[in-house]
């Protein structure tokens, strides 16, 4: 209750001692109950902000502090700095012995769905279409410090649709994106090159034959205009008054008009369509042949639709050659690859300049690589850092042992020489812009989504672990040492 209230309400208990008073004390009490909710409204509708105060702070996307502040105003970030200034009602949440990163992304899963045997082209199949929230649990993403993973759908081919996922929250928020990128698994082995090869033709002819319609639709229009002109000009030249005849045909004219009731002229006056007018234009617009679903994101893709991408899985170097052969005279197509680089020897160290060249996204276990028939180690992300090619990295199985030891195996790479800062963009910010989430997760910035990390170290070291897990500025899940 607001000072003023209870003062109010004092006063007027202690002056009531004369006869009546119990009724004017109950009077008197109704009206200090009726101003109180006034004053808790107050509050209504005002921002909700959270502070969090850390050892330190690493962005991906730019600067570190140490100390560092988080300013988070209703699940998103405001500011990020040190020394900043907040409301004074502000929730504080002391990580002094903390360091806070953006949540990591995982952005190839599968979260224990079952295994399809579909082949060919199923562009229109999305993984959000099989799950289901409440049958899914993500606990062990959160302790591995997981905050969003993208589901794919099973098979081979054009398999589907990933779909980026939080891993915790209110369930209308948890979904950030169901079309993240196109799944392709090609069978290299077999008839791979030329199915993809196919599947962007047969895009490419979808996209012809809408174009097709609409130029004989306009070719229809314009030859329908072009008739209705002439038929004007007959017309009028048939009624064109002959010299001399312009008075009587003005003076006939005139006389013919009649004058119009008050419902004629209401009938004039208005402006609302008639029904034949309307279904005129209707017929007037161009309606375009349907695409074939399983096509439009590949159609998307050639037509440079925003956010529009694939991942190609390869299985050896060969597969990249392989792809570059499918995808020619199909230009500037946004793809990017997944190397299965789980087994111990791989012979990716053959196209690394290649993909370096082409500054493409690749998306890798990490590990360190022998190649293959020998003792030699090689530390196939460091190379592509330097070769010019972007990080990604996701796990050989998302199951808990592995993804707990995610950031445990690329802390080997960076002891081998592959930089800090690649190596965390690897699990934060490449992995959100390969699944267009990046403007709203991926690196603490002004207005993203509030989806940290807390760690009881660097969250490099080997032995460094988990504490607490933030999506959307609220805490999600704790580790029993930091409750």
């Amino acid at each position: 209750m607001r000072p003023f209230v209870k003062m109010i309400c004092s006063d007027v208990k202690l002056s009531l001692s004369r006869r009546g008073a119990r009724q004017l004390m109950l009077l008197a009490w109704l009206a200090c109950v009726a101003v109180m909710p006034t004053a808790f409204a107050a509050g209504d509708g005002e921002s909700t902000y959270v502070v969090v105060k850390a050892a330190h702070v690493i962005t991906v996307s730019g600067e570190e502090f140490s100390p560092g502040i988080i300013v988070i105003e209703d699940g998103r970030i405001s500011a990020v700095g040190s020394g900043l200034e907040y409301p004074a009602s502000a929730k504080v949440i002391h990580a002094v012995r903390e360091t806070v990163t953006p949540g990591l992304i995982l952005p190839r899963a599968r979260n224990g769905l079952p295994t399809y045997r579909r082949t060919g082209v199923h562009g229109d199949q999305q993984a959000a279409s099989e799950v289901y929230l409440d049958e899914r649990d993500f606990e062990d993403y959160l302790k591995a410090g997981y905050t969003s993973v993208g589901i794919v759908p099973d098979g081979e081919g054009i398999v589907g649709l990933a779909s980026a996922y939080r891993t915790a929250g209110d369930d209308d928020a948890r979904l950030l994106k169901a079309d993240a990128y196109v799944y392709a698994i090609p069978d290299w082995g077999s008839q791979g090159k030329a199915n993809l090869r196919g599947a962007f033709k047969k895009a490419r002819e979808e996209i012809e034959k809408v174009e097709k319609a609409r130029k004989e639709w306009d070719e229809k229009k314009k030859k329908e205009a072009e008739e209705a002109k002439k038929k004007v000009e007959a017309e009028t030249s048939e009624d064109k008054p002959k010299e001399g005849d312009e008075d009587k045909v003005a003076l006939s004219v005139v006389d013919s008009l009649e004058p119009l009731n008050g419902e004629e002229e209401k009938k004039i006056d208005t402006d609302s369509p008639k029904p034949e007018e309307v279904a005129k234009e209707k017929e007037a617009q161009f309606v375009p042949p349907k695409i074939d679903p399983k096509y439009q994101p590949l159609v998307d893709m050639i037509q440079h639709k925003d956010g529009a991408r694939m991942l190609v899985r390869l299985e050896r170097a060969s597969d990249l050659l392989h792809m570059f052969d499918a995808l020619e005279g199909f230009d500037d197509l946004d793809v990017d690859i997944e190397f299965s680089n789980r087994r111990r020897s791989s012979d990716l160290h053959q196209v690394i300049e290649k993909i370096g060249e082409k500054k493409l996204r690749i998306l890798l276990t990490p590990s360190i690589n022998y190649q293959p028939h020998t003792t030699f180690r090689y530390n196939a992300a460091a190379q592509l850092a330097q070769a010019g090619a972007k990080l990604a990295f996701t796990v050989s199985r998302d199951i808990p042992r592995e993804l707990r030891r995610g950031t445990q195996h690329i802390a080997e790479l960076v002891r081998a020489g592959l930089p800090i800062a690649d190596a965390l963009r690897a699990v934060t910010l490449e992995p959100a812009m390969m699944m267009g989430v990046d403007k709203e997760v991926g690196s603490i910035e002004k207005d993203k989504s509030a989806d940290l990390v807390f760690w009881d170290s660097d969250p490099l070291d080997p032995h460094g672990k988990v504490n607490r897990v933030m999506i959307l500025g609220e805490i999600v899940w704790e580790s029993d040492k930091s409750q």
